[in-house]
């Protein structure tokens, strides 16, 4: 069947066009904006209004500089128009969560807006930008930080342009055609190689900004240049060797292939026209131009990869896994959902809660923002890895167990090197993140939490009943290591959270073994609920341990950390966490059980935010 527009109903038809028209302007805008940064012309209208139908009237009138700025700001508006519209168009016409991919899109935008709009006013307004330089670091390393914001900014709108590109694809009438799928022993490693070259090249754009910014760091962007230059000849190859019967495949290969020359051209020729001196004042100038189209054809080349690792998910399988050792193929949503299910990510977040209130508890002030995200993002690294290794390790018992059997591992959607690779690089990078952007302290407190879990606790999961208290040390430690993120030493009042933390996580995960009793039992866990089959032992613990807690939560008081106002929070909170242990207690039912569960779900970040409320 040759696919042709009457094969969409009238709302998906919408959604193309309107996606090739995003795709149009957003690679107008960033022609524009990379004019704006090549001509320094960034500052030549410092305001910033959300009337924005004064940067149409300005722009008429504009001269210079001042004429690119305005314009790359009106052409922001439309794509900002174009985008709710594509939005609205998808999500009336798309099933499921194709519908989410024009809202996905709609969001990015706006962030990117904002960033924009932030930018200018960090420039332009001193109130602004003090406030924002007090919050990101100011003092220190103050113009690299703004490099790395102009970078943000720059890599967001490329990221952007890239996913309407592959909007566009996946809302045309050729992408839903019955294509004849082709099954290769080389398929799983063309779409892995396929991916590592977008990210590749999304480093590349990220460096390529930061010298554009700076002048500096030309080194390391000429280094990442040879990468990625490799890395795209080795994924050409490949797509015209193995899998060039597809006609998208090998256009976008030859497009891809094309580019990278040009992109090679524009690079080196202005460095060797002005000595290494790029700035340019001139728009008209060879030099402005060929380094504007630099990080166009950049974008380019970052959307065309999108594009062709989209098709090669769509067109091209792995072949018969038992004699190649591949695993069965499976979609490229499902496969981002797996590895969202591999970090156990709704875990990873309340580790995050815990490690934000360490962090904010330490300085009882205003954080700098780019150290505690550095921060959050590595500690957030390492447990997703942890979580993965947990998942790798416990692959055969999670199989027995009813909630855990169709995991990525369990059901086979998923390699366990894949899952062991994957777990031990972002232990390793997130760790390297700690140790060098925040400080040792912090990345060694976040190692020694990964190695208990996955070389102690996991081990004891299966040998004795005393697990859980050695797993709580892990739960204890991510609000220590917030602390030492933010001050680089330890006090006591982190020896408080840990003990909060620590028993916290008794009635919780005592809570939780109860629930899933009989899973635990043919996963062979050796968990307290299963030797005690009637459930009265484990209902007076965590009645007990309620009580404990209640005790514990008031050491902040006691240390003179916190006032009257947390006293009477912990005081609240801790007798209805009590209340619900002592009606499970009496009542032993699974509906109690669940109880005690949410209620230690609602109770700790509450009693975090109440003690927060009361420090600052």
């Amino acid at each position: 069947m040759k696919p042709t527009a009457d094969t969409l109903n009238p709302w998906q038809r919408a959604a193309h066009r309107l996606a090739q028209v995003c795709v149009g302007l957003v690679l107008f805008m960033i022609a524009v904006g990379a004019m704006v940064t090549t001509i320094r012309a960034g500052d030549t209208n410092p305001g910033w209004s959300w009337r924005f139908w004064e940067w149409i009237t300005t722009w008429w009138s504009s001269e210079g500089g001042r004429a690119f700025e305005d314009g790359h700001r009106v052409i922001g508006t439309l794509v900002g128009f174009a985008g709710i519209a594509l939005a609205v168009a998808m999500w009336k016409g798309e099933k499921g969560g194709r519908r989410w991919l024009g809202t996905i899109a709609l969001g990015l935008i706006a962030a990117q807006g904002l960033l924009g709009g932030l930018r200018v006013l960090v420039v332009s307004d001193a109130e602004v930008r003090d406030a924002v330089l007090g919050m990101t670091g100011g003092g220190h390393d103050v113009e690299l930080r703004r490099a790395v914001k102009a970078m943000i900014h720059g890599v967001t709108a490329q990221v952007i342009f890239a996913s309407l590109a592959c909007i566009a694809v996946v809302t045309s009438p050729r992408w839903i055609a019955a294509w004849s799928v082709q099954k290769s022993e080389a398929a799983l490693g063309t779409r892995r190689l396929s991916v590592v070259a977008g990210l590749l090249v999304t480093v590349q754009l990220a460096l390529g900004t930061i010298v554009r910014q700076t002048g500096e760091h030309v080194l390391v962007h000429v280094t990442g240049a040879c990468t990625v230059t490799l890395a795209v000849l080795w994924l050409l190859l490949r797509v015209f060797r193995h899998h060039g019967q597809f006609a998208p495949l090998r256009r976008i290969g030859m497009a891809l292939g094309v580019l990278l020359v040009v992109q090679v051209f524009l690079g080196i020729t202005p460095w060797i026209l002005t000595n290494g001196n790029l700035i340019s004042f001139e728009p008209g100038s060879p030099v402005a131009l060929m380094r504007t189209a630099h990080v166009t054809v950049g974008a380019l080349i970052l959307a065309l990869s999108a594009v062709l690792a989209l098709w090669l998910h769509r067109l091209v399988v792995s072949a018969t896994p038992d004699e190649h050792g591949a695993l069965p193929e499976y979609p490229l949503m499902q496969r981002l959902h797996d590895y969202w299910v591999l970090t156990k990510a709704r875990l990873s977040a309340l580790v995050m809660v815990t490690v934000a209130a360490g962090y904010l508890l330490a300085l009882r002030r205003m954080p700098d923002l780019f150290d505690m995200g550095t921060a959050l993002v590595g500690v957030a690294m390492v447990a997703a890895g942890v979580a993965a290794l947990n998942q790798y390790i416990e692959r055969d018992r999670d199989v027995l167990m009813n909630r855990t059997r169709n995991r990525p591992l369990p059901s086979g959607r998923m390699n366990p090197r894949e899952a062991l690779a994957f777990g031990l690089t972002m232990v390793l990078a997130g760790t390297l993140l700690l140790l060098f952007m925040v400080n040792w302290l912090c990345a060694l407190l976040t190692f020694l939490t990964a190695v208990i879990y996955v070389c102690v606790y996991t081990p004891m999961k299966t040998r004795t009943t005393l697990n859980t208290l050695v797993g709580a040390i892990t739960g204890a430690l991510p609000p220590v290591a917030g602390w030492a993120a933010a001050t680089g030493t330890i006090g006591l009042e982190a020896f408080v959270l840990f003990a909060i933390l620590y028993v916290w996580q008794l009635p919780h995960f005592w809570a939780i073994a109860r629930l899933y009793r009989e899973d635990y039992e043919r996963g062979g866990m050796k968990m307290l609920a299963i030797a005690d089959k009637e459930g009265g032992f484990i209902a007076g613990q965590i009645a007990l341990w309620c009580v404990v807690l209640l005790v514990v939560s008031f050491l902040p008081v006691l240390v003179g950390m916190a006032g009257s106002l947390y006293a009477v929070g912990a005081l609240v909170l801790g007798l209805g966490f009590l209340a619900s242990g002592i009606l499970n207690a009496v009542m032993r039912t699974r509906a109690t059980t669940r109880g005690v569960f949410f209620a230690s779900l609602i109770y700790l970040p509450l009693l975090l935010g109440v003690l927060l409320a009361d420090v600052w």
